[in-house]
């Protein structure tokens, strides 16, 4: 399984506008904050862009 190439903080609200905003449908809910579903994420960016906590962050890649 490949590495998240999403990091989502403990500072997430859980607000959803991620998983709005994602065009591959990439980010699933789940307890607490997000799952990111690593095989579908592109890493646009979108959700890092939406997110009003600032909470998700792109890994080095």
């Amino acid at each position: 399984m490949p590495a998240d190439p999403l990091v989502i903080s403990s500072a997430c609200t859980a607000c959803g506008a991620c998983l709005l905003t994602c065009p591959e449908h990439a980010l699933r809910p789940a307890p607490g904050r997000p799952r990111v579903l690593a095989e579908a994420c592109t890493s646009c960016g979108e959700c890092v862009e939406i997110c009003p906590a600032d909470a998700i962050d792109l890994r080095a890649g």
